[in-house]
């Protein structure tokens, strides 16, 4: 069963107009509680989000440089992505994957292949990769997990790959666990959008994907198999 859907668009419309009407301190004293790390309340971010002031952005963006800085270091951190394979069950009207596109080859790349490509990215000197999927029955937790443990015990001379990061379709809790035990790092999904008339438009009706509540809880029921890393 799902949970609430949690996103409600017209209170989200509703807060970003009265965002607009905030003063230069009211800015300047969200920008202070965020350097000090605490969580901003919905209202806070609207109103930062409704900046106009050149000033003040730039106000905003240091500080935003500021707490980088402070959590993360002074580093950049790459991972090169690695397309698993291209098909899929959806019609999404934007993606080139989309089920009705006759214009393209679809590939699932084999265990050589993989290993291949995934020796072509250590002498590149990657250490982090990203492995991308369309969504298809053939895409399961099984097959996610297996191409990712080909991964993890591929090497080119010295090198090897220390980080899989997944971009795949939304798994049950079952699945989600066959990641975690694979050695997943981050488990990434995108919504695409949380405006849900956008959504409708651009999922249509009948596809896995158009099922919005199912999405939106795809991080949540990965977090309950365990894995600790999601966006």
């Amino acid at each position: 069963m799902y949970k609430e859907d949690f996103i409600n668009d017209e209170e989200i419309f509703s807060l970003l107009e009265e965002g607009k009407k905030a003063k230069k301190d009211e800015i300047r004293s969200i920008i202070s509680k965020s350097l000090s790390k605490k969580r901003l309340e919905p209202i806070e971010t609207a109103k930062l989000l409704q900046v106009e002031d050149q000033d003040l952005i730039e106000e905003i963006f240091a500080a935003a440089r500021r707490l980088k800085e402070e959590i993360y270091g002074n580093r950049i951190v790459f991972f090169a992505p690695l397309y698993i394979g291209n098909k899929c069950i959806n019609n999404c009207v934007y993606c080139g994957f989309r089920r009705d596109n006759t214009a393209i080859v679809r590939k699932t790349l084999t265990k050589e292949e993989l290993i291949e490509q995934v020796r072509i990215l250590i002498n590149k000197g990657h250490k982090r990769l990203i492995l991308v999927y369309g969504e298809h029955p053939d895409y399961d937790g099984d097959f996610i997990a297996e191409t990712m443990r080909i991964v993890y015990s591929t090497t080119n001379g010295n090198g090897e790959i220390r980080r899989v990061n997944i971009n795949a379709a939304p798994l049950d809790v079952e699945d989600y666990k066959k990641l975690k035990e694979a050695g997943i790092g981050t488990f990434q999904i995108f919504q695409e959008t949380y405006h849900h008339d956008t959504y409708k438009k651009l999922h249509p009706k009948g596809d896995r994907k158009s099922d919005f509540a199912w999405r939106l809880y795809g991080l949540d029921r990965a977090m309950e198999a365990g894995i600790d890393d999601v966006g």
